[in-house]
């Protein structure tokens, strides 16, 4: 069984009010999402669950309130429409608007009490504010007393046209950004506010577990009590790549079998191959040299135990 918890999907109400949600630099182009085509490319390559999400980094840049609410409820009504169709193969990651709070905090009640959705998908950023900022306290309150996980991506930070030539605002920024976001919310003691919060990093994290003995430096007066490699290693990671093995085997290693979780990223390809994500994660994980028992921990059994 395989659980795919990194899976992305684009209405197409929401494409028609984003436009520019369908510019791809990486050679694909986003259409509409399509219960009939997704089904098909899992069955291709064994995925028996997905985990739909979008990554909805350009909702808050305009600063429209009215809008970011609509744009969430496209995104959360299609994803929770389409589990409800398909119980046994999809789940739903909601979007909330990040605007204003209440907003924020009605649509999570109605994404889980009235929608029945899974967990809360997040980018790193919102137009350059931090999810570890005080303004956003409502938000955390909220997420932790729905219980669900968080799960947080990648999305273009406002130093981008510093990154843009050689395209590597994808390449490198991406991962930075994470690395940013997740290292900002350790050491503002986020988890210590809520201890019980499981927390996701998409793509194994970007570089935090190449750094835990920097990032375990005090200088700054961090706020955590514990230090904070200990946080960071009670976040689950995704293989969502492009991936090797041997950046697998490092988490692996790191954080131990029952923090990863399977993610391909789909879909994202390279080229007009939206599905090529697929092959080269299942390689990697065919190649990883650790116990069957702890592949079907990545593979499935930690996502279920999240309650996917």
């Amino acid at each position: 069984m395989i659980i795919d918890t990194h899976f992305h999907a684009f209405p197409g109400n929401f494409l028609k009010l984003m436009p520019e949600a369908q510019q791809d630099v990486r050679g694909v182009g986003f259409h509409a999402f399509d219960h009939r085509e997704y089904l098909d490319t899992m069955d291709k390559w064994g995925i028996d669950v997905g985990v739909l999400s979008n990554t909805g980094g350009r909702i808050e840049k305009t600063g429209d309130r009215v809008k970011a609410l609509e744009l969430c409820k496209i995104l959360n009504d299609s994803f929770a429409e389409a589990h409800a169709k398909y119980p046994r193969r999809f789940k739903a990651f909601a979007r909330l608007p990040m605007i204003d709070m209440d907003d924020c905090t009605r649509e999570l009640n109605r994404c889980y009490k009235d929608l029945g959705m899974h967990g809360v998908m997040m980018p790193t950023n919102l137009a350059g504010r931090y999810l570890d900022e005080r303004e956003f306290k409502p938000f955390w309150d909220a997420v932790a007393a729905g219980g669900k996980p968080l799960f947080l991506h990648p999305a273009n930070a406002p130093c981008r046209s510093n990154w843009d030539k050689y395209s590597l605002h994808q390449k490198i920024l991406w991962p930075t950004d994470s690395t940013l976001a997740l290292s900002r919310i350790v050491y503002s003691g986020v988890l210590d506010r809520y201890p019980k919060l499981n927390l996701i990093a998409s793509h194994l994290g970007g570089m935090i577990l190449l750094y835990l003995d920097r990032l375990n430096w005090r200088e700054g007066d961090p706020e955590c009590k514990q230090e904070p490699e200990a946080y960071f290693k009670k976040i689950y990671y995704d293989t969502a790549g492009p991936i090797r093995a041997a950046f697998i085997k490092l988490v692996y290693d790191t954080v131990g079998a029952g923090q990863i979780l399977f993610g391909a990223d789909y879909p994202h390809g390279r080229g007009a191959r939206d599905d090529q994500f697929y092959p080269m994660t299942l390689k990697a994980m065919e190649e990883l040299d650790v116990p069957k028992e702890d592949k079907e921990k990545i593979f499935f059994k930690n996502a279920q135990g999240l309650g996917f």
